[in-house]
């Protein structure tokens, strides 16, 4: 029976320590400023802002407008075809 042998850690390049150390510089400040019972808040990659709920999804607290907005389609006639 071979052995297993432990994959080496690898060594984080400094480039991506300094990006990481800028990304993170504010971060404290930003916990500070933010208010204790803010809810998160979910960027899409079109910018636009969406809160998420205690679950972690994302909620559309315009569901019920989206709904009233939303033209009725009523079909006139629905016809059963079987395939041969």
């Amino acid at each position: 029976m071979t052995e297993l042998e432990r994959p080496q850690r690898k060594e984080i390049a400094p480039s991506v320590r300094r990006l990481l150390a800028d990304f993170h510089s504010d971060t404290l400040q930003k916990i500070e400023l933010a208010p204790t019972d803010s809810k998160p808040i979910y960027q899409s990659s079109d910018g636009f802002l969406m809160p998420v709920d205690e679950d972690g999804w994302v909620s559309d607290s315009d569901a019920d407008l989206d709904k009233a907005d939303a033209i009725p389609v009523v079909p006139t006639a629905v016809h059963d075809v079987e395939e041969s």
